[in-house]
């Protein structure tokens, strides 16, 4: 870039000089016409100047439009550049802009050779959404030369995308917030394959199924594999309360508790909406993106979009909302709570809930672990154990998750009784 610049000075210094030599050789030989080469000359940097400058500002830029992906999907990302002058251009490179989430697989610049009057060219590549949330492209660069190479130009142009992307959920064992003793009526019950004590039906083996539940008879009767379904005291309706509070969070980008408890909360609705219980999720931000009775795994994606959007800003703290929230829940609810809240405050929430005759899977998000370096926590490990001992003290069912941890073996560990 350096050399390109020297160069682009020397060419300049070259036609200034030469003007000026031409124009001494005009005055001493009194030729008219060497005063109009000496002329030419020292206009042509103008002339090459408001060539390049107007080069620019009649080429049109568009992005196709984008919707939604999933976190790890790869999108197409198409721009279109129009000629909408009367003059061909040449030369051009294209530079896009991505935010910080968005990552291009291959090079964002592109050079276009030549554009002629109304014709529009294509700068394609795969773009790899890698991680959650809104994100607004706004605009790339343009970049030219003038025809003899004597300036260079730059101008942004705002091409306006929306893509956003939504929370990719994992298989995780089967969620199971524990039942509310008494008050879990047969409203409330759901069927799960191979456990619980009450009869609910026969279907056909599919893999995974343990192999202690076939029914010989029937699987003798029928030609296939059958398997027996019972009915057992588990929540049917289940909320997940994810704490958007900054207090507690802590981490950097992948490696942040709340990417954690998205994640978590996304598979956890996957899965309820995917079996048919009524699902709620409590997130109160700046901004609501709280819903209430979702029941058709039709209605996944509203949670995944309200998923994509939530931050850690909210100026409530999260007792107070889940306070707030208690009349979304009917009687013998399952609440898994999500967060990396830690104190008597918390331990008060829960036992809160359970008295209200729910039962509660506290998911603790324990932010040391998550913590980047010189980033300050609010609170120790020490802190998330005593939490554990109140929790589970008050009959609350708890999971410890750490950064590096596997979300689906954690929230097979369960600490506290059920």
């Amino acid at each position: 870039m350096e050399a390109a610049g020297q160069l682009k000075i020397g060419k300049r210094s070259a036609l200034v000089f030469g003007a000026f030599c031409i124009l001494v050789l005009a005055v001493t030989l009194h030729a008219e016409y060497l005063y109009y080469m000496a002329l030419a000359l020292a206009v042509t940097p103008l002339v090459a100047y408001v060539v390049g400058w107007q080069s620019l500002r009649t080429v049109e830029a568009r992005r196709e439009p984008l919707a939604v992906a999933k976190a790890g999907e790869r999108v197409p990302m198409r721009l279109e550049l129009t000629n909408s002058g009367g003059t061909r251009k040449g030369l051009l490179v294209v530079r896009d802009h991505l935010p910080p989430g968005l990552q291009a697989e291959g090079p964002t610049e592109r050079y276009v050779m030549d554009l002629a009057p109304g014709e529009t060219f294509a700068v394609e590549y795969p773009l790899l959404a890698r991680r959650r949330g809104v994100y607004y492209l706004g605009y790339v660069d343009l970049h030219c030369a003038d025809p003899l190479g004597l300036f260079n130009y730059h101008q942004e142009k705002t091409v306006e995308g929306l893509l956003i992307v939504h929370p990719r959920p994992i298989p995780l064992p089967r969620v199971r917030p524990p039942a509310a003793g008494t008050l879990v009526t047969s409203r409330l019950r759901t069927r799960k394959r191979g456990e619980g004590t009450d009869f609910a039906g026969v279907r056909e083996y599919t893999p995974g199924d343990d192999l202690r539940r076939i029914d010989w008879k029937t699987t003798a009767r029928r030609g296939k594999l059958t398997v027996v379904e019972y009915e057992s005291g588990e929540a049917n309706n289940v909320a997940v309360a994810l704490d958007l509070s900054p207090t507690f969070h802590a981490g950097e980008e992948d490696d942040h508790t709340l990417e954690y408890g998205v994640t978590l909360a996304a598979s956890i609705a996957a899965q309820c909406l995917r079996r048919g219980s009524e699902f709620s999720m409590i997130a109160e931000g700046r901004d609501s993106y709280s819903h209430r009775s979702l029941i058709s795994e039709q209605e996944e994606p509203t949670i995944m979009d309200a998923l994509a959007r939530v931050r850690p800003n909210a100026t409530q703290p999260f007792p107070e909302t889940l306070t707030a929230f208690e009349p979304w829940l009917p009687p013998g609810s399952g609440v898994v709570v999500i967060s990396p809240m830690v104190g008597p405050e918390a331990v008060a929430a829960a036992r809160r809930l359970v008295a209200l005759g729910h039962g509660v899977l506290w998911v603790s998000l324990v932010a040391p672990s998550f913590a980047a370096e010189g980033q300050p926590v609010p609170a120790d490990e020490a802190a998330y154990e005593e939490l554990t001992r109140g929790l589970v003290g008050g009959r609350c069912s708890v999971r410890q998750i750490r950064r590096g941890d596997s979300l689906a073996v954690r929230m097979g560990v369960s600490i506290g009784a059920r």
